[in-house]
């Protein structure tokens, strides 16, 4: 499952919203997050796409690419 980073997801057993406990990384581009109910204490993985400014494509960017002369 995908949301958007601004969103919190709800809990599927008791309907409230979950809190960010964890964020790991995930596939390339990919990072996980672990959400908790504080109310029915279900834990709940989400994978959220990373920022690419965050990840090895900066270094990328600092490599062998030179813009046009």
């Amino acid at each position: 499952m995908t949301i958007s980073d601004n969103e919190r997801p709800l809990c599927p057993a008791c309907k409230h919203r979950m809190v960010l406990v964890r964020i790991f990384p995930g596939q390339r581009g990919i990072e996980g997050r672990i959400f908790e109910c504080s109310t029915c204490e279900r834990f709940e993985t989400v994978a959220f796409a990373a920022d690419p400014m965050k990840t090895d494509v900066v270094g990328w960017l600092a490599g062998e690419l030179k813009p046009p002369r």
